[in-house]
C-alpha cells in the first residue's frame, strides 16, 4: 500500500515537471515566432524548432501515459527532457545565429531541471551537456550573439526571454522550496519517532520506570560523572519477598499490581537525579549519585518501611502483605558498573539469607580519597506517598 502511494505521488511530481517544461518549450516557441515575425529569424527554422519539440515532448508524453518510462533507468526521463532542448537550442543557433543569445538563455532556463534528477547518471550528463552546447554556442556564435534591441519589437522580445528565465528559474525555486519544507516536516516528524522509539526501548511498560538498558545507561552515565569529579555513588537492587507467592496467591495480575505499585512508589520517593530501573523479574536498580552508603543505608531503611507498612489490601485483598529485600554497595573509583553491582547483589542475597525483609550493605572498605564530601540529600524529610 505504500509503494503504490509512493509510486501515485512520484507520478504527479512527475507529471507536473513535464507539464511545466512543456509550457516552458510552448513560451519559448511563441517567443522565437515573435523574432521570426519581427524579422530576426527564418519561419522555416522557427517552424522546425516547433516540429523538433512536438516530436520530442510528444514521445514523453506518450512514455509517461503508457508507463513505458517505467522500463528505463532515468524513468523521469529527465535527461530525454535536457536532449530535446538541448538538440533545439543548438539546431536554432546553428540555423538562426541572431538567436545564439536568446537561445542560450533559454537552455540554461531549462537546465534547472536536471536538479530533479533521481539517477546521478542523469544528473551529471544533464550539466555536463549543458555546460557543452553552451561552451560551444559561445565560441562558435560568440561574435554574433547580441540582444535584440533594435527595434521597439526586439526590445520588448528580449524582455520576453529574460522574463521567461526569470519564472522558469523562479518556479524551480518555489519547487525546491516546497520539496525542503516537505522533506523537513518529515525529518521531523523521523526524528520524533525515532526519540520515541529509543525512550520505549529504555521504557519497562507494566512498573512505568526504565527497563533494565534503560537503567543500566543511567548508571554508567552517573558512574562517569562521579569518576570525573570524585563524588560518591550508590547503587541497590531491590528484591520483592517471595514474589512467585504473590503469584500463586492472588495470580499474576495480582503481580502485575504490585509491580506497578512498587514502580509508582520508586518514581514518587526519590530524587529527580536518582535513577531507578526494572533489573529483572521482581528486582529494581536504584542508582543513587552523591549518595554515600550511610546516606544510603537510611534512604533504603525508610523505603523498606513504607513498602512493609503500606496498605497493600487495596492493592491485593484481605490479609495481603508485602515486603522488600534490599542490598547496597558504594561505587569504588576505577571499577565497572559491573563490580558495584555485583557487591550490591552480594549484599541482597545476605539479606535473603537472614531472613528477608530487611536492608543489606556492603562490607565497609576504608575510606576512599575524595574531591569533595556527599552533600546531603534532599529527600531526608521525603512526605509518607503510600
Amino acid at each position: 500500500m505504500d509503494e503504490a502511494l509512493h509510486l501515485e505521488r512520484w507520478k504527479r511530481r512527475t507529471w507536473q515537471l513535464h507539464i511545466s517544461v512543456l509550457v516552458s518549450h510552448i513560451y519559448a516557441l511563441l517567443l522565437f515566432l515573435g523574432h521570426a515575425w519581427a524579422g530576426y529569424a527564418p519561419w522555416a527554422v522557427v517552424l522546425g524548432y516547433g516540429l523538433w519539440v512536438a516530436a520530442g515532448m510528444g514521445f514523453i508524453t506518450w512514455a509517461y501515459a503508457s508507463d513505458w518510462c517505467h522500463r528505463l533507468r532515468d524513468p523521469g526521463m529527465f535527461l530525454t527532457h535536457q536532449l530535446v532542448s538541448i538538440i533545439g537550442v543548438l539546431g536554432m543557433v546553428m540555423a538562426a545565429p541572431a538567436l545564439a543569445f536568446q537561445s542560450m538563455v533559454m537552455l540554461i532556463a531549462f537546465s534547472a531541471d536536471g536538479f530533479l534528477a533521481r539517477s546521478r547518471t542523469s544528473f551529471w550528463l544533464t550539466w555536463i551537456g549543458t555546460l557543452i552546447a553552451v561552451a560551444a554556442i559561445i565560441l562558435w556564435r560568440g561574435p554574433l550573439m547580441r540582444m535584440t534591441t533594435d527595434t521597439a519589437a526586439g526590445q520588448l522580445l528580449a524582455f520576453g526571454v529574460v522574463l521567461g528565465a526569470v519564472v522558469r528559474c523562479s518556479v524551480q525555486a518555489t519547487f525546491f522550496r516546497s520539496m525542503q519544507y516537505r522533506l523537513g516536516i518529515a525529518n521531523d516528524k523521523l526524528a520524533t519517532a525515532l526519540a520515541q522509539i529509543e525512550a520505549l526501548l529504555r521504557h519497562d511498560d507494566l512498573t512505568g520506570v526504565s527497563n533494565r538498558r534503560g537503567v543500566i545507561e543511567r548508571l554508567h552515565e552517573v558512574r562517569t560523572a562521579a569518576h570525573d569529579r570524585g563524588t560518591v555513588l550508590c547503587v541497590a537492587l531491590l528484591d520483592i519477598d517471595h514474589f512467585k507467592r504473590i503469584n500463586d496467591s492472588f495470580g499474576h495480575e495480582g503481580g502485575d499490581r504490585v509491580l506497578r505499585a512498587f514502580g509508582t512508589l520508586l518514581k514518587s520517593q526519590l530524587r529527580s537525579a536518582d535513577g531507578v530501573g526494572r533489573y529483572g523479574g521482581e528486582e529494581f536498580l536504584l542508582v543513587l549519585p552523591d549518595t554515600d552508603l550511610a546516606q544510603a543505608s537510611e534512604l533504603l531503611e525508610r523505603l523498606r518501611l513504607r513498602i512493609a507498612e503500606a496498605p497493600w489490601t487495596q492493592t491485593l485483598g484481605e490479609g495481603a502483605r508485602v515486603t522488600c529485600t534490599l542490598g547496597a554497595a558504594q561505587y569504588r573509583a576505577g571499577e565497572s558498573v559491573e563490580a558495584t553491582i555485583a557487591r550490591a547483589d552480594a549484599a541482597l542475597y545476605r539479606g535473603k539469607a537472614q531472613g528477608r525483609n530487611c536492608t543489606v550493605l556492603e562490607p565497609q572498605q576504608a575510606p576512599q580519597a575524595l574531591s569533595g564530601a556527599p552533600a546531603p540529600r534532599t529527600d531526608a524529610g521525603m512526605p509518607d506517598r503510600l
